[in-house]
């Protein structure tokens, strides 16, 4: 299956790809995935992305990072991390009833609304844990490259 990148027809504002890379197909190969995926996060950047939950992304070393959500108000029963073809999602999600079930609010200003937060790993990216700890879900990554990805001098015969 071939993967064609096309001119995006939203405007001017923001170029495609295609229109950084002209002719990728004739200097790339193998890479149908990777463009694909920069076509998704260009597409959800023109698009708006949502900004709730705040999250940071830290390297930590050169291939171990970590993210940090902002889930105050959130129990561990309440969050899930799933990892779907290299798509981590951290979802959100609170019932209104046991909220209310607290007591009236004179003024409720800790959002507790239903989330879902997408981030794009790379391949041989590995999800090494989470933890939840004052109000901070913290994901923590790992690029584990596999033996045969790694240089290696070629001899000539």
């Amino acid at each position: 299956m071939s993967y064609t990148l096309v001119k995006n027809e939203l405007g001017n504002a923001f170029p495609s790809i295609a229109e950084y890379f002209p002719n990728v197909e004739a200097w790339s190969v193998g890479f149908d995935r990777e463009w694909r995926l920069l076509e998704d996060m260009q597409n959800r950047f023109m698009g708006g992305t949502s900004s709730y939950p705040p999250y940071n992304i830290k390297q930590l070393a050169e291939d171990r990072y970590e993210i940090e959500v902002a889930v105050a108000g959130f129990t561990k029963s309440e969050l899930q991390v799933e990892l779907n073809n290299n798509q981590l999602a951290v979802e959100g999600s609170k019932n209104i009833s046991d909220d209310m079930a607290d007591g009236s609010y004179v003024y409720k200003g800790i959002a507790g609304r239903q989330f879902r937060q997408t981030f794009a790993l790379a391949d041989h990216v590995k999800v090494i844990g989470s933890e939840l700890k004052d109000g901070i879900l913290k994901i923590d990554l790992e690029r584990q490259l596999p033996e045969e990805k790694k240089p290696r001098i070629i001899e000539i015969n």
